[in-house]
């Protein structure tokens, strides 16, 4: 009987030892992810760093802190004013991280209570440097210079509490809504100056080419009209010399016979136009005797003329 409670307590102290270590075990092991790193401390003060995998620390008197070593953003915006006296708003993003060894993580951890508002009042004090000595358009211009030296300004900053920072993103500028406003307004006065310009431009060349044009096709129609008085002389000469020949007509009477041809031909020609009505002035036969005697008249006189332009020389 003895011997029987005897092994009972044996196997309850064995139980009770059993319990006491695994618990130590399972207090003095803990894993960490590769993400992340972790802070050991004995007592409440620093101990080390433990990094990724499976560790061991002192039970009971060590405990551990993990840290995240992911990079992570930060976003925020900044109101403020520029050289011309322009409010502006920026909206801003930082990417940060911790700096991956055992100085870094521990600054990280025990230096900043709260690192993203350290990391926001650190680049607002960066921006509000920069951002008054510069007019608005050239912010414009040199954004991304400003994120970079924003960037490196912010890293030398931070990097003494553990923070590496990866860079620093100006997302927008967004003016006054009344500057924004007046800004289109030049920008619309700008474009419409040189669309007028343009068009003005292309009017000109356009006239010019229409000048051009017109001037050449009257130089060509000059040109036709001379060819076509040339050919028509050459032509009453011919018929001239044709009708002399075959009679004992005089130049003035057979240049008369021509024209009188002419007429006739002229009269068949409107005569046999649709709708068309022919007025003889004055009707009876002594118009037909005054139109003969009047080009008969020119005729003579024309022939006088040029044999007194021509000289005594002539005559004889």
């Amino acid at each position: 009987m003895d011997s029987s409670v005897d092994s009972v307590a044996l196997w309850l102290t064995v139980g009770f030892f059993l319990v006491v270590l695994l618990s130590i075990l399972r207090g003095a092991l803990f894993t960490v992810r590769t993400s992340e790193a972790a802070v050991v401390e004995r007592f409440g003060k620093f101990k080390h760093v433990a990094n990724a995998g499976l560790n061991w620390k002192t039970p009971l008197i060590e405990k551990y802190h993990r840290v995240n070593l992911m990079t992570q953003q930060l976003e925020g915006s900044i109101e403020t004013k520029t050289k011309d006296n322009v409010f502006v708003t920026l909206p801003v993003k930082v990417q940060y991280r911790v700096i991956k060894s055992d100085e870094g993580i521990a600054d990280s951890y025990y230096k900043l209570t709260q690192p993203t508002k350290q990391i926001e009042a650190y680049l607002y004090n960066i921006l509000l440097g920069h951002i008054p000595d510069t007019e608005l358009d050239e912010i414009f211009i040199t954004q991304p210079k400003i994120a970079e030296r924003a960037t490196a300004e912010l890293s030398g900053e931070m990097k003494a509490y553990g923070y590496e920072i990866v860079k620093v993103l100006i997302t927008d500028i967004i003016p006054d809504a009344g500057v924004k406003t007046a800004m289109n307004r030049i920008n619309e006065e700008i474009r419409n100056k040189s669309a007028n310009e343009a068009q003005g431009d292309a009017e000109k060349v356009l006239k010019v080419k229409q000048a051009e044009a017109d001037a050449e096709v009257k130089r060509l129609q000059g040109q036709g009209v001379a060819m076509e008085r040339e050919a028509i002389a050459e032509g009453w000469k011919q018929s001239i010399e044709n009708v002399k020949a075959g009679t004992n007509l005089t130049d003035a009477a057979a240049t008369f016979l021509l024209l009188y041809t002419n007429w006739t031909d002229m009269l068949r020609a409107v005569g046999t136009t649709k709708n068309s009505t022919m007025v003889f002035m004055p009707s009876g036969p002594e118009g037909l005797q005054h139109f003969q005697q009047t080009m008969t008249n020119a005729l003579l006189g024309g022939v006088k003329t040029a044999v007194s332009d021509a000289g005594p020389s002539q005559n004889e």
